[in-house]
């Protein structure tokens, strides 16, 4: 059995080489927290440029958009207009068709009277 003096001895290296792992490991620590820092510093900065580039990107797309909305619009009121002409013309296609079809009546008539005057001639020898 090792006496009080040799096991104060061990206890004492024991204690020094704790010390001096744990220094070591604290060391080691320090440098990977560092290294941690400065990767996440660069991360905040490029996730910061990248926030700008896509707000930047997002205004153009709105500019687009926008200029889109108001290019729709435009054709939505030609488009509004040629729809009244088309009407327009509808109705008088309309009128046309009535007034041909007076037209086709009164031929008619006219071939009816004609035929009856043929008829009623007399024939030639």
């Amino acid at each position: 059995m090792p006496t009080q003096e040799e096991r104060l001895t061990i206890l004492e290296y024991d204690l020094k080489q704790y010390k001096t792992e744990t220094i070591k490991a604290y060391g080691e620590m320090a440098i990977e927290m560092t290294m941690v820092e400065g990767l996440t510093e660069d991360a905040v900065k490029r996730l910061a440029s990248l926030r700008t580039q896509v707000e930047q990107h997002f205004e153009r797309v709105d500019t687009r958009l926008d200029a889109m909305d108001a290019h729709l619009d435009q054709m939505d009121t030609h488009l509004d207009r040629v729809d009244m002409s088309l009407d327009r013309v509808d109705t008088r296609l309309d009128r046309v068709d009535m007034s041909l079809d007076r037209v086709d009546t009164r031929l008619d008539r006219v071939e009816n009277i004609l035929s009856q005057i043929l008829a009623r001639l007399p024939e030639k020898p």
